[in-house]
């Protein structure tokens, strides 16, 4: 069999000598120094007790601001309240009834039934040299008067009311 194993095995086994490992000796764990139950104790309840104060401190605070937040929607509902008054207010001033009646009681504003016409006849003084040229009844031969003027003075002689006149400004 030993001429079997050397086919199936190729290499041979070498017989070694175990050699122990020693472990070196323990080094003696270093003593631990304990706290004593009493500051244990003392440190659980400080920290409870920091604990409780943050959470009362947040407690407080919240309620505070509650309360501001209630407030201040109380104050932003007044404020619509007075934003919608003001709004009437503005579109009651807008209406033509009140305008109309701020023109006739502050501005003096009459009916037009009311109104007095009055014509002040032309006076036929003469006009200074600088403004005669502006004034001038008689126009150049070659200039005819406009469709307008025409229909003034038709106008003027069907309905003497006071003067229409249409006319144009001569340079």
């Amino acid at each position: 069999m030993t001429a079997a194993r050397k086919l199936v095995e190729p290499y041979y086994p070498y017989p070694e000598e175990a050699v122990p490992v020693s472990k070196p000796a323990p080094k003696p764990a270093p003593k631990r120094r304990r706290v004593p139950a009493t500051l244990r104790i003392c440190l659980v309840a400080a920290c409870c007790v920091v604990i409780g104060l943050l959470y009362l401190q947040q407690q407080v605070t919240s309620y505070y601001l509650n309360m501001e937040l209630l407030h201040l929607q109380e104050q932003v509902k007044l404020m619509e309240r007075r934003n919608n008054e003001l709004m009437l207010t503005l579109e009651s001033q807008r209406s033509l009834k009140q305008i109309e009646q701020i023109a006739r009681s502050q501005l003096g504003m009459v009916d037009p039934e009311v109104t007095a016409t009055l014509v002040v006849p032309r006076q036929m003084d003469p006009v200074p040299e600088t403004q005669a040229r502006w004034l001038a009844e008689e126009r150049p031969a070659d200039q005819t008067p406009g469709i307008l003027a025409a229909l003034a003075a038709v106008l003027n002689k069907v309905l003497p009311l006071g003067g229409v006149e249409a006319g144009t400004v001569q340079r």
